[in-house]
């Protein structure tokens, strides 16, 4: 199980840059809503056959690098939770979308594409330290709610025949 998808990365960041980045043909070919389309797995028949072997190559690329990111994710979790999380909570969500998108500029990431890469780190570190919380059992999922509240009471004040 990934915590983030493809087209859940391209919603996150812009479709553009993520296109850029993972096309590593020359000439690039893929573009934003190429690789929207088929990240979502949609009709391609409008693309040349390389254009769709580049945008496949470009998903298998993204794919590879979500991976990578859902593996330093459990790293950091596994002492605290049981891996992979049943439920995602947004804040991994984050994280592995700053993980992935760092993983794709290799070595050229920007000033801050690195730190918010950093960021991502250290608080997979606080996580896995518990010094912040994700709101989930440590078995990964929702704490366990019966649903229902309980109500006590230290006995009737008043009876059918009248005061106790």
């Amino acid at each position: 199980m990934s915590y983030v998808t493809a087209t859940t990365l391209l919603n996150q960041f812009s479709a553009d840059e993520i296109a850029q980045r993972a096309d590593r043909g020359i000439p690039r070919l893929v573009s934003a809503e190429m690789l929207t389309t088929a990240a979502a797995g949609g009709d391609m028949s409008g693309y040349t056959a390389d254009e769709q072997a580049a945008a496949t190559a470009a998903l298998a690329l993204i794919d590879g690098k979500l991976m990578d990111a859902d593996s330093v994710i459990d790293g950091y979790l596994l002492s605290r939770f049981t891996t992979p999380l049943a439920s995602v909570p947004r804040l991994v969500v984050g994280i592995a979308c700053d993980l992935t998108r760092y993983a794709l500029y290799d070595d050229i990431a920007t000033e801050q594409i690195t730190q918010r890469y950093k960021d991502a780190i250290k608080m997979l570190e606080a996580i896995g330290s518990g010094k912040v919380g994700l709101g989930i059992s440590p078995a990964g999922g929702k704490p366990a709610s019966s649903g229902s509240a309980y109500i006590g009471s230290s006995g009737s004040v008043f009876s059918r025949e009248g005061r106790l």
